[in-house]
């Protein structure tokens, strides 16, 4: 692989995690909408991403090969988020003392952190995004000359950095 085609491969998978980030806001925004009528903005950041979805959008991604193994690409999409979502729980309590979520009560939680719903909500999203998100994404992103599509990359970080700044400055997350 070439220096060029490992910077391009690398711009494709920061905006995987970026639009993994972006929609798993979105997600959670319109869930809450729903469950509590109100919308606020749940993530550590200020912006529209939680970083969480997009490390479990190149989790998901990292399973394309086994696009045509539909049930096992299933398990293990479930796996790697509940690994993800699970880790990422216990760093927030265990490290920061903070519990960014709260799955208590719900049908098989495990310690609160991950439960049956959301892992299957992301395993289910995991199959869509191999066989209807990431097949069209790969095609656009082709059709992109790679000038612009890396410096759309380098916008991109600057405004997630600038972000991930001010908001460990900033920010005060809500908790549960």
């Amino acid at each position: 692989m070439t220096k060029k085609t490992r910077l391009d491969f690398s711009c494709y998978l920061f905006l995987i995690f970026l639009v993994g980030c972006f929609v798993g806001w979105v997600y959670e925004e319109i869930f809450y909408l729903v469950t509590e009528g109100m919308l606020r903005n749940r993530g550590i950041l200020y912006g529209p991403w939680l970083p969480i979805y997009g490390i479990g959008a190149l989790g998901i991604y990292s399973m394309k090969p086994l696009k045509k193994k539909p049930v096992i690409l299933f398990l293990m999409c479930a796996l790697v988020t509940a690994v993800v979502e699970y880790l990422i729980g216990c760093v927030g309590i265990y490290c920061f003392g903070m519990r960014l979520w709260d799955y208590r009560g719900l049908f098989l939680n495990f310690q609160g952190i991950i439960c049956f719903r959301s892992v299957m909500s992301f395993a289910v999203m995991g199959v869509v995004f191999h066989y209807l998100i990431e097949p069209n994404s790969e095609k656009l992103a082709k059709k992109i000359p790679s000038k612009i599509l890396r410096g759309i990359c380098v916008v991109l970080l600057i405004l997630f950095v600038a972000d991930c700044i001010l908001s460990a400055f900033f920010r005060t997350p809500i908790l549960y």
